[in-house]
């Protein structure tokens, strides 16, 4: 797994960037679960479009 590079400045879920070392622990661990429920969210979403995409191709080969 690739590894992303924090920035010294972040942005928050209001799109205001902080230093990060401004930021305290539990800031940080907000940020955290945000994000790790939005990925799980965005998880879902790319599923739903796949299953839908498959959905469409079974449908396609049908119908010759």
């Amino acid at each position: 797994m690739k590894r992303t590079r924090l920035e010294d400045r972040y942005p928050n879920r209001e799109g205001i960037y902080t230093d990060l070392r401004k930021l305290g622990r539990s800031e940080l661990e907000v940020q955290i679960q945000h994000l790790l429920r939005s990925a799980q969210q965005l998880h879902e979403h790319a599923k739903a479009l796949m299953d839908y995409r498959d959905q469409m191709v079974e449908r396609s080969r049908q119908g010759r």
